[in-house]
């Protein structure tokens, strides 16, 4: 009998922002992505279910605490409380990012300039095992951001516009201001779809610039995501 793959589960908080790279990513070194389209009014726990090796909550075009709009996100919030307070590994993009520094007692607010588009990001002298680079270009894509971190977290990266990039909270859990899941399809799509943070954005499009960097992106983020991964099955 074939030895079950350990799962990740995917919080996917926006229909138009599903796993995509990240989950092929993480498939590929031995992980099944399972997805909970909580944007579709399926159930989120929480409490992190027994067969859950980590947890993957994705972005959206909501503000965290958007609870009267969007009445999983307090349950998701829960859930990601539960998996700090178990240290249960953790990878969250852009609203997850934010989710997760709320439900750790931080704080996120708008931004006084978002990032829609390609934003170097430089990582700060700070050790960390997965995290290793030290200048970066990163797809943006948001008009909150986290002006307090959740409690006991390290921060590791900043850009010019947005200080908390990317930060950590006990052994395998990561914040990720920036979107490494999406490529050129799902810029398009976000564009034809455009919320308030590419509509604020001053820009037209930022298919041009994605489709310069995006081999760029992918060479960086893909085998930082897959470290990320390792540290998770490491621990298992």
């Amino acid at each position: 009998m074939a030895q079950q793959k350990p799962i990740i589960l995917a919080i996917q908080n926006d229909e138009t922002d599903a796993p995509h790279l990240v989950g092929l990513w993480l498939e590929e070194i031995g992980f099944e992505i399972k997805v909970l389209p909580a944007y579709a009014g399926e159930e989120v726990p929480t409490r992190v279910p027994d067969f859950a090796a980590a947890l993957l909550p994705l972005g959206g075009h909501m503000n965290a605490e958007e609870d009267h709009l969007h009445p999983w996100l307090a349950p998701e919030r829960a859930l990601l409380k539960d998996a700090i307070d178990r240290d249960i590994p953790i990878f969250a993009i852009c609203l997850g990012t934010q989710l997760l520094a709320v439900a750790g007692g931080g704080r996120v607010e708008k931004a006084a300039e978002g990032e829609v588009g390609i934003y170097e990001i430089n990582r700060l002298n700070v050790s960390d095992p997965v995290f290793n680079f030290e200048s970066a270009p990163a797809a943006q894509w948001h008009e909150d951001q986290v002006t307090v971190l959740p409690h006991g977290a390290t921060l590791l990266a900043s850009s010019k516009r947005c200080t908390n990039q990317i930060y950590r909270i006990g052994s395998k859990t990561y914040g990720v201001q920036f979107h490494p899941e999406i490529d050129l399809e799902v810029v398009k799509w976000w564009e034809a779809e455009a919320d308030n943070a590419f509509k604020d954005s001053g820009k037209n499009t930022i298919q041009a610039e994605m489709a310069a960097a995006e081999q760029a992106l992918i060479s960086t983020w893909k085998p930082i995501v897959q470290s990320w991964g390792r540290e998770v099955l490491a621990g298992l």
